[in-house]
């Protein structure tokens, strides 16, 4: 049973999943009761291809909202025009890229790239950052929201879904290194 939760301690071990999502603190015995109170009608939904379909949109929109605020920063006027039109291409469309290099990190969804999708996964060189979100379970999708810093998953254990994927992420800091905001390093972060 999962359960929002406002003034328990962090850390309740009855739960092996937390999750910091929009003002609140959720506590789950997996990841997908977790995503059920974040994805209205996600319990609802019987487990199969609606579910992929429900956590899909989530990705989607969750993509489009932090590639906006990537791009809202100073780095986006150091883009060529190609990479700002790639950067500012529809969100519900998925970009087809051979290498990315640009400065502002690309945030794309990983159901339209191979292994899953159809197209090549971007080679990234240079500054270049690709930011992946995977909705392809409950798990990777709580797990690459948190590395693109969409929400916070302050626990997840082992045991509570599944492990590792096909795509080239950040690692467990995720998005830790780049500076959502003109800074100094450590000033205002």
């Amino acid at each position: 049973m999962a359960v929002r939760v406002v003034s328990s301690m962090p850390g309740d071990p009855s739960y092996p999943v937390e999750v910091l999502y929009d003002g609140w603190r959720i506590c789950a015995s997996n990841a997908e009761e977790a995503l059920g109170l974040i994805v209205e009608g996600y319990q609802d939904i019987k487990p199969g291809p609606a579910r992929m379909q429900a956590r899909l949109a989530l990705a989607l929109r969750a993509r489009s909202m932090v590639q906006t605020l990537l791009n809202a920063g100073e780095l986006f006027d150091q883009s060529t025009d190609e990479q700002r039109h790639i950067l500012l291409a529809r969100q519900d469309a998925p970009p087809r890229v051979e290498v990315w290099d640009g400065v502002v990190p690309l945030v794309l969804v990983t159901s339209f790239y191979r292994p899953l999708g159809d197209r090549d996964q971007p080679r990234v060189a240079g500054p270049g950052q690709v930011w992946w979100i995977d909705p392809h379970t409950s798990g990777s999708l709580l797990r690459t929201l948190h590395q693109a810093r969409w929400l916070d998953v302050t626990r997840m254990e082992a045991g509570s879904d599944d492990q590792g994927g096909p795509y080239r992420n950040l690692g467990s800091n995720g998005a830790a290194g780049y500076w959502w905001r003109p800074c100094a390093a450590g000033i205002g972060a």
